[in-house]
């Protein structure tokens, strides 16, 4: 488990392809990343409204960058108020359903923002709620050998600019940042409460970059 130094979204985005492709050829073993870019735009593979999407006119006007991730989903808005976190494992040939990924993951990061304070929970389809409101978007991929699903959270992001730039699923409940329930938090806090987590949970983490 480690957090990423790079800023760079092109960058990052190639970073999960390779870390996915090389837990496939069991290179690496399951890992977590925690990861920020510069202010951005990541798209899905495909425009769909079910999952939202963005105002394209306004993007182009000032200029953001919009990146295409490797995964489905909608739109999301990134900058370096958003910590981004990516769970890869090891797969054994059974393809999970969407939402059993989703729950299984997010439950780390659900029981981590408990440790700062933070009620928070899982909903369906793909978020993590506080209070009613969305701080964590996530999706997904699978191959026979391996899963990866990553997600945002929102800590002090500019949610007038997100707001502004993204075009929400329907029924999707308004954004808020953890930072409103938890004064300076950061990506290292977070970090912290993560290890704690999945340590409690079993797993033997280190918090290194095993990527080198």
């Amino acid at each position: 488990m480690y957090l990423d130094a790079t800023r760079d979204p092109v960058k990052n985005l190639a970073r999960e392809e390779e870390i996915f492709r090389r837990v496939e050829r069991r290179e690496l073993p399951e890992l977590v990343r925690l990861w920020s870019n510069s202010e951005c735009l990541v798209r899905g593979r495909a425009k769909s409204s079910s999952y939202g999407w963005y105002n394209e006119n306004l993007a182009k006007e000032v200029g953001i960058l919009v990146v295409e991730r490797p995964t489905g989903g909608g739109v999301v808005y990134h900058d370096e108020g958003n910590l981004n976190w990516s769970f890869f494992f090891r797969n054994s040939g059974i393809f999970p359903s969407p939402r059993s990924m989703f729950e299984r993951t997010s439950d780390f990061v659900v029981k981590s923002l408990g440790r700062l304070g933070v009620a928070a929970s899982f909903a369906p389809p793909n978020r993590i709620d506080v209070s009613g409101r969305k701080v964590s978007g996530m999706a997904a991929r699978s191959s026979a050998r391996a899963l990866l699903v990553h997600g945002t959270l929102l800590l002090d992001s500019n949610l007038e600019r997100l707001n502004a730039l993204c075009i929400p699923p329907v029924e999707c409940p308004p954004v808020a940042n953890v930072g409103e329930w938890v004064e300076g938090v950061d990506a290292t806090k977070v970090l912290d409460a993560l290890v704690g987590v999945l340590r409690d949970s079993g797993y033997n983490v280190e918090a290194t970059d095993p990527v080198q």
